[in-house]
């Protein structure tokens, strides 16, 4: 049994109470929501591509799935050291992998405040928004496959680091490669804020939730973002109740119905949304805990790893 004090237990029914005041049950109503989507976007069904059929829509090509993952030393700042890798895999088997790491002991990061802080942070993802782009760019100039997935939305990428996003974008339009984001989590509150203007902390996906039936797409001007020229979705490809987002370039929409049947026809019926080969390519990339600490006693010196990397709750006997 679990020793959980009676504070604790406390706290966490008055939280209850408190989120469910917030988020009342009779006002994010499934069917109520969907009535008041409907007149501002449109819903329609997605059906799953049969094998042959999306084979001949793919061709000769392989569909390359894009994901990178960061993971750090487990010490407090700036005695840190963050792992970066990126990679592009295609189904026939081709690969593009990109790395870096970054320290804050090697930037003059001295100061743990908070504004020092949010600027690493930013740095971490901006460093691997690049790599992912730069791999992305880099099977462009190989295969030029028809398709690349990138794990995430696309806007993500435009933010991070949105030098390198118009080279990609402008280099996928002129080989003919269709650019497509998925994003498990939907970060947007354009929905919400429309629906539930005084709701000011409520998001998409908790609007959302529930409101799509499995092969169901909802697309709305609504959901388009400022900002890059991209369409935007929100699919539920499985029976999981939460959708996933997705989006494409705006010069690509003519594509869009044949990149959500793709998305769906490669999704699991019983996962949670995602494309089953973005899930490979995330396990292959994944920087683990064991995979840091073997990279940092592999490569880093004994007496530099223990100075500056080590923490001393390492020590702890329990």
């Amino acid at each position: 049994m679990l020793n959980v004090s009676e504070e604790l237990k406390h706290r966490l029914k008055e939280a209850n109470r408190e989120l469910r005041r917030v988020y009342p049950s009779d006002v994010f109503e499934p069917k109520s929501i969907r009535e008041q989507l409907t007149r501002m976007g449109r819903f329609s069904s997605v059906r799953k591509w049969t094998g042959q059929e999306m084979k001949a829509w793919l061709g000769s090509g392989s569909l390359v799935g894009v994901d990178g993952s960061v993971n750090s030393t487990p010490g407090a700042h700036p005695h840190v050291l963050s792992v970066f890798q990126a990679l592009a895999k295609g189904t026939r088997g081709e690969e593009v992998w990109d790395a870096d790491l970054y320290t804050p002991l090697l930037d003059g990061g001295e100061s743990g405040e908070e504004g020092e802080l949010a600027r690493e942070a930013k740095h971490r993802g901006r460093l691997l928004a690049g790599l992912e782009i730069d791999v992305a760019r880099e099977t462009i100039r190989r295969w030029q496959p028809p398709v690349i997935m990138m794990d995430g939305s696309l806007l993500h990428f435009w933010i991070d680091h949105p030098e390198a996003w118009e080279v990609l974008a402008q280099e996928a339009q002129a080989a003919n490669v269709l650019l497509i984001g998925v994003s498990e989590e939907i970060g947007t509150r354009s929905l919400a804020r429309k629906l539930f203007p005084e709701q000011t902390a409520c998001a998409d996906r908790e609007v959302l939730f529930g409101v799509l039936q499995p092969s169901e797409v909802y697309v709305s001007e609504a959901l388009n973002p400022s900002g890059p020229a991209l369409w935007k979705a929100v699919l539920r490809s499985s029976k999981s109740p939460q959708p996933v987002g997705v989006d494409g370039l705006l010069s690509q929409q003519e594509s869009q119905a044949d990149l959500l049947r793709l998305v769906h026809t490669l999704t699991p019926a019983q996962g949670r949304g995602i494309p089953l080969w973005l899930d490979i390519v995330d396990r292959e990339v994944r920087v683990t805990d064991a995979l840091v600490t073997a990279l940092v006693e592999q490569y880093i010196d004994p007496d530099l790893r223990h100075r500056l990397l080590v923490p001393k709750r390492k020590d702890r006997v329990l």
